[in-house]
């Protein structure tokens, strides 16, 4: 049989003259693989032709999955009674998790009637996802009624938080993406006593914190928080610790042994009160290194002076950087919307209490090295600690 011209195509698998055909249709189909698996030309075109399908296919079912998932949205209306918080929550049946098991008869349709009989299943996994407390005790949560909305889908439900004591605070912890996405965001509108607030609880942000003002209780929590908020700080940052020390620990002092902690607690009190008020005037980072110097620079003035006739100035100078510094902190944590003097106020307290203490424990152990053999000796070895607390803490916060 001649051999077919160049120009004359070739035979499909399954056409041409099949009473010429001396081999099966599966040896046909096995001579086809062997020319595919080693490559032959003539299927080059339908490799790139296959693999550029199949990434085009992949492609496309990437993107229609990612279109397919938006984020859930959730609402609630939120009223504050004197015992009782009342909720009038919103969901997307679709986006919950256990929505087919509210589905019985299996119609992939869930009816008013499936919706009022298995909802209730679940209550005690959305009261777990959707908590309302106090510091003192948790709201005991009870489902009023469930009923579908106008709104194809969502379904409304009334929620009832009972309390034993009378509510001043209250924390909600909404996480209602356990029951549905990790992406499920929840808006909340608060209403108590004529007031308004709204909220908003995502992953990142489940919890939020509802400050009622009712009655003298609300203040005193707040200005205690603020006076721990001061001891908190005062503790992560012992310059000021060894700064007060130091003023007091000196043998000679011609401007008076109490006149320097005044200074400094006056000179610091009106510069929070500046900085709080207008901002600070010093520059990013300075506040932090200027502390950590006071104290080398005290620490150091007792060790190599014998007479000391400007501590008060001194403590006035550093009393101005210590209070900017504080402002900055404060700021930093957040003041609140109201019940701001309170805050300031307690805050301060919290220091001035600090340095009471500071400096009176520094009396006592100036009175103790008195007793000493060598008294001078011990103040030399204790202004050396404090030049060496000094040194790290400014090595530290410039790194």
């Amino acid at each position: 049989m001649p051999a077919p011209s160049p120009l004359t195509p070739l035979p499909r698998w399954g056409e041409g003259n099949r009473s010429l055909s001396t081999f099966s249709r599966d040896e046909e189909h096995r001579h086809h693989a062997w020319q595919f698996s080693i490559g032959a030309p003539t299927h080059k075109g339908w490799r790139l032709s296959g693999t550029l399908s199949l990434s085009t296919w992949l492609a496309l079912f990437a993107a229609v999955s990612a279109s397919a998932h938006t984020t859930g949205i959730s609402y609630a209306d939120i009223d504050i009674g004197e015992r009782q918080v009342d909720v009038r929550l919103q969901l997307n049946v679709r986006e919950l998790r256990f929505a087919a098991e509210l589905d019985e008869n299996h119609d992939e349709q869930i009816t008013p009637e499936e919706l009022q009989s298995g909802f209730r299943r679940f209550v005690p996994d959305l009261l777990k996802q959707y908590r309302i407390g106090t510091d003192l005790e948790e709201g005991q949560g009870l489902l009023g009624s469930v009923s579908s909305r106008r709104v194809p889908g969502e379904v409304e439900c009334r929620l009832s938080y009972t309390f034993q004591r009378p509510l001043n605070e209250l924390w909600v912890k909404a996480t209602l993406h356990q029951l549905t996405d990790s992406g499920h965001w929840h808006l909340a509108q608060v209403r108590y006593d004529g007031k308004e607030e709204q909220l908003t609880f995502n992953l990142e942000n489940p919890e939020a914190r509802i400050e009622l003002w009712r009655g003298w209780s609300s203040y005193y929590k707040l200005g205690l928080r603020f006076l721990k908020l001061a001891w908190r700080n005062l503790l992560a940052s012992p310059e000021m610790a060894g700064f007060l020390a130091g003023l007091v620990l000196v043998r000679n002092a011609s401007d008076g042994t109490f006149s320097a902690p005044l200074m400094f607690l006056l000179s610091q009190l009106i510069a929070f009160a500046v900085g709080t008020r207008f901002g600070t005037v010093l520059p990013p980072g300075f506040a932090g290194a200027a502390m950590a110097l006071s104290v080398v620079y005290v620490a150091a003035e007792n060790l190599l002076l014998k007479e000391i006739t400007h501590r008060g100035w001194i403590a006035g100078f550093f009393g101005l950087i210590y209070g900017f510094a504080f402002a900055e902190i404060l700021q930093a944590a957040g003041l609140p919307s109201k019940g701001t003097l309170t805050a300031l106020v307690c805050y301060q307290l919290g220091i001035a209490l600090v340095a009471v203490a500071l400096v009176a424990s520094a009396f006592i152990l100036t009175a103790g090295f008195k007793r000493l053999p060598r008294p001078r000796q011990a103040v030399v070895v204790a202004s050396l600690a404090f030049m060496a607390l000094g040194l790290f803490q400014f090595v530290r916060k410039l790194s």
